[in-house]
């Protein structure tokens, strides 16, 4: 296998031949996959937050309509 080095970003190699970028560091590609984790976490409390509070919102709007 062949591989070229990515530019502006060292610890990172393009294999010639299928065109994947691959880690030359492994602690590299640990902490990436850290961060993505960490990013996909973030992302699912959002969206349970936003949830939360839909189902809030509904229950508001209830007592409104029950007192109209």
């Amino acid at each position: 296998m062949e591989y070229q080095k990515v530019k502006d970003r060292p610890g990172l190699v393009r294999d010639k031949e299928t065109g994947a970028v691959l880690y030359t560091n492994s602690e590299q590609q640990v902490q990436a996959m850290r961060a993505r984790k960490a990013s996909q976490k973030k992302k699912d409390q959002d969206i349970e937050n936003l949830k939360n509070d839909v189902s809030e919102l509904k229950n508001m709007m209830k007592q409104i309509i029950e007192k109209l």
